[in-house]
């Protein structure tokens, strides 16, 4: 619960902050997102919620390496990371465990 709060809480942060930059975000049909962060961080899907209006906000996690990346993906299935980092205990995870799909 407390990690839901905490990703309710910075996701305007992250948008701000991304506009604010103007640095050009990596966006791909998610599809091939997913594939990439499978195949190449070992990242599956911990988190998602809905943003009405925006799209899914996916939070994808490496149950190994602790490393996430926070994915907001649009009606037309474009992927677009809006942030990512390490330091994540997958163990605090229980969608992990479950193997959570969309």
């Amino acid at each position: 619960m407390r990690s839901l709060l905490l990703s309710l809480l910075l996701f305007p942060a992250l948008l701000a902050a991304d506009v604010a930059r103007a640095e050009p975000r990596a966006c791909f049909d998610r599809t091939a997102m997913i594939n990439a962060l499978v195949d190449d961080y070992g990242e599956q899907l911990a988190e998602v919620h809905e943003i009405k209006g925006k799209g899914l906000l996916e939070f994808h996690v490496s149950p190994t390496e602790g490393t996430w990346t926070a994915l907001l993906t649009d009606d037309d299935d474009v992927s677009c990371v809006v942030a990512s980092g390490d330091g994540v205990d997958p163990a605090k995870s229980p969608a992990l465990e479950a193997g959570l799909q969309i």
